[in-house]
């Protein structure tokens, strides 16, 4: 038997569950919906961070915010009063607990857990034919949120690769009150590499070891310096590990990589995601965009019955993003000294408001000017010679 559908999103993440949300919310004038996700249940794996904000999706979740930043290198370090703007930190299970919980609110659309694909689709006379786990469908429109492959990923200008544990210390440790953001590795030429912690009481900390490279790096790969990170802010008292996370964010993805969504590029079918640009190219925030994604989304279905994909930033951010990149990956022993420059010369408002994409004019052009000009002329100079 044949299930027929307005919408089918293949993924039900941080991306798909997004969506789903947002169009439950219309209620009886929502598409009729299918979720599909091959996991066979929702666990704590990840989190989010990003500045509060008063537009912000979910802030009545977060689980910490700190109003006190820290960035530092072998050199110095630099302390940031971010009050007007706390970093805060959102646990997976709260933000899956609370769409799950909103999806199931509307008979419209439904969640298929445990299920997955057997053969990509096939699109005849306006609609989309699928083979499931459970049986066939077809569907006016698809949201394909599946992470692409690495092999098809081969032109992005950077990753950011990380692993941390969450972990609780026998004795007090850390200041809750106080988010270390970068604390960097010694600069090489391979990568750039810093520690993240995040306490959120004062035994209880996510200590993350992060790296940008051209590469990925595999957990494996990250394991020995996540380690000496822990061991660098807890000693050799006792602890446990509550839990770990790990991921590859890719940063500058090929336009034509962000763009394609199938063979015939056909506009009922879109992709989102990591890997369909919902990451900020030059720091791998994604979760705030999702959730703006996901509004403009769900109301171009309403509107058209056709989905958008995530929006592209405009020129001079995007330029800015680029440069910025190329010059980390062609210089990485660079890295620390760049980012400790942009905090220590740009006012922390104006840094904050740049990251989280709301900066002004003066905002950039107060970021430019921080940052040393010698690495930064030569790669526009490079990209005024294509």
């Amino acid at each position: 038997m044949q299930t027929d559908l307005d919408l089918l999103i293949i993924g039900a993440g941080c991306a798909g569950l997004s969506l789903g949300v947002q169009l439950a919310k219309m209620k009886e004038r929502a598409p009729k919906v299918l979720l599909l996700e091959q996991r066979t249940v929702y666990e704590n794996d990840r989190t989010w961070c990003f500045w509060g904000q008063q537009e912000n999706a979910y802030s009545d979740l977060v689980n910490h915010e700190w109003s006190k930043l820290t960035i530092q290198s072998k050199k110095e370090a630099i302390s940031l009063d971010c009050s007007f703007a706390p970093y805060q930190i959102l646990s997976s299970d709260r933000f899956y607990e609370k769409a799950l919980q909103s999806i199931a609110l509307n008979p419209l659309l439904d969640l298929r857990m445990g299920s997955s694909l057997l053969k990509e689709p096939k699109w005849q006379q306006g609609w989309w034919y699928f083979e499931t786990t459970f049986g066939q469908l077809r569907t006016k429109s698809v949201v394909d949120t599946r992470p692409k492959a690495l092999h098809d990923l081969k032109r992005t200008k950077l990753w950011q690769s990380f692993l941390g544990y969450e972990i609780e210390c026998d004795q007090a440790r850390f200041d809750p009150n106080t988010a270390v953001l970068m604390d960097f590795y010694k600069a090489n030429s391979e990568f750039v590499g810093f520690n993240y912690v995040l306490p959120q009481s004062e035994k209880r900390a996510l200590i993350e070891f992060t790296v940008f490279a051209e590469q990925p790096y595999l957990e494996d790969d990250l394991v020995d310096k996540l380690e000496e990170s822990v061991a660098q802010y807890i000693g050799s008292q006792g602890y446990r590990i509550l839990r770990k996370e790990s991921g590859m964010i890719p940063m500058g993805l090929a336009i034509d990589d962000i763009s394609s969504s199938t063979p015939d590029a056909h506009p009922s079918y879109i992709r989102a995601g990591l890997t369909a640009g919902a990451a900020r190219p030059a720091t791998g925030y994604a979760f705030q965009r999702i959730q703006h994604w996901a509004v403009q989304c769900a109301n171009s279905l309403s509107q058209s019955g056709v989905p958008t994909t995530h929006a592209k930033d405009f020129f001079l951010l995007r330029k800015m993003d680029d440069i910025f990149l190329n010059v980390i990956r062609n210089n990485p022993e660079l890295g620390p000294s760049l980012f400790m420059a942009l905090f220590s010369r740009v006012d922390c408002k104006r840094v904050v408001r740049f990251l989280s994409d709301q900066g002004s004019l003066l905002d950039y052009l107060s970021v430019v000017k921080a940052l040393p000009a010698t690495p930064f002329l030569k790669e526009i100079l490079k990209i005024s010679r294509h």
